[in-house]
């Protein structure tokens, strides 16, 4: 089995400062070369668990190769399902994620926290008894929604006995103990193979990154086969990450988010405005993370993209946290995008100026980028990227 532990080819960081560093950059896009272009490049650690927004991971390990040193402290503050962190630690850096969301906390803690192979084997045994124990669907209907659904109602995706599977598998997560990263390596498993059109999905067909309404017969997919499969094909990957440094992940607030300790650079990749909404893109796995159909209501309300939608005012706070965060003089990068009628980096450079120095700022356009077998890609036209330097 080919194991993609390191970067191959991503090469040592560029000499010179900051500002011939980032123009570089922004001219060469060197994650636009091959093999570096390529769909799947980076390996199936980045798609540990599909995720909708998720930052490319060419240009999130250049980032941490250009920016960073072996050796730093890399934080994404906003990481999704920690691709700029993941880069981070199969470099040499130690990477560290946060996110609000659980789903996305969840995949970035089983990439990023060390974990014993035999507590991964407790936690299936566990999950296996419970499955056993054949509560019936009828039982565990009472105290869950399964009309609910954004794309149609959670009951249509599954088979009856697969359903009844979920459903004690959502409530073992939600109320099992933790046991450490095991316990996120597992359920990180879980949510990739809920939906998709691949035989290895839980639900009839429908959308690997996007559960859209299903089609085709109701077939039984035994959860625990399925997720034993899974496991057995990512196991070896994440084990590979053992030489690495140990990373860490969070699920805070970016705004209070506390570390043992300064860090050196933040890369980050916050939600595209008007593009797609990540709630409603993952609403499933989110679902089986612990929302329930009220939360669709009042969690996204809390979130940047939806903050944003009305003002960029909380940019302030992110500059605030970013310095508090960052020792003197470390590097902030921000991959922005701009629409036909908005450019990020206009309303957030105000916001970042009283406490960075910002250095430079470059443009992309990716009206050609792949759309994941995806129609509505959002109204994103250019990417841009905004270098600074803490004061």
């Amino acid at each position: 089995m080919q194991l993609h532990l390191l970067a191959d080819g991503i090469g040592p960081r560029p000499t010179g400062d900051l500002v011939s560093r980032a123009e570089a950059f922004c001219v060469e896009a060197p994650y636009r070369q091959p093999p570096f272009n390529m769909r799947n490049w980076g390996g199936p650690l980045h798609s540990l668990c599909s995720y909708q927004g998720k930052l490319k991971p060419s240009i999130a390990a250049f980032l941490v190769s250009w920016f960073s040193e072996p050796g730093d402290r890399v934080l994404d503050p906003m990481s999704g399902v920690g691709s700029v962190p993941l880069e981070a630690r199969r470099q040499g850096r130690v990477g560290i994620g946060n996110d609000l969301s659980p789903l996305a906390a969840t995949v970035s803690a089983a990439k990023l926290v060390p974990f014993d192979t035999d507590d991964v084997d407790d936690v299936l045994g566990r999950l296996t008894k419970r499955l056993d124990e054949d509560t019936p669907l009828s039982v565990l209907e009472r105290s869950v929604d399964v009309d609910f659904g954004l794309n149609g109602p959670i009951h249509s995706y599954f088979h009856p006995e697969t359903l009844r599977e979920v459903l004690v598998a959502r409530h073992f997560f939600l109320t099992e103990p933790s046991n450490g990263a095991a316990h996120d390596v597992v359920r990180s498993n879980v949510l990739h193979i809920l939906h998709g059109n691949r035989p290895y999905a839980l639900s009839r067909r429908s959308h690997p990154v996007t559960p859209l309404a299903p089609t085709g017969e109701f077939e039984y997919r035994s959860l625990t086969r399925q997720l034993k499969a899974r496991i057995h094909r990512i196991l070896p990957e994440l084990l590979a990450l053992i030489s690495q440094p140990d990373g860490q992940a969070y699920q805070q607030d970016f705004r209070t988010l506390e570390l043992e300790s300064p860090v050196d650079a933040i890369l980050t990749s916050p939600p595209f405005a008007k593009s797609l909404r990540f709630w409603s893109m993952n609403w499933m796995r989110l679902w089986f993370a612990g929302w329930d159909p009220i939360d669709f209501q009042t969690e996204p309300k809390r979130y940047l993209e939806t903050e944003q939608m009305t003002s960029f005012d909380a940019y302030s706070d992110f500059a605030r946290s970013s310095a508090r965060l960052l020792k003197d003089g470390g590097i902030l990068v921000m991959h922005l995008g701009e629409t036909a009628t908005l450019n990020m980096v206009d309303h957030i450079r105000p916001h970042l100026a009283p406490l960075f120095d910002i250095a430079f700022t470059g443009r992309e356009c990716v009206l050609d980028t792949e759309s994941h077998g995806l129609s509505d890609k959002g109204a994103t036209t250019a990417h841009w990227y905004l270098f600074a330097q803490k004061c």
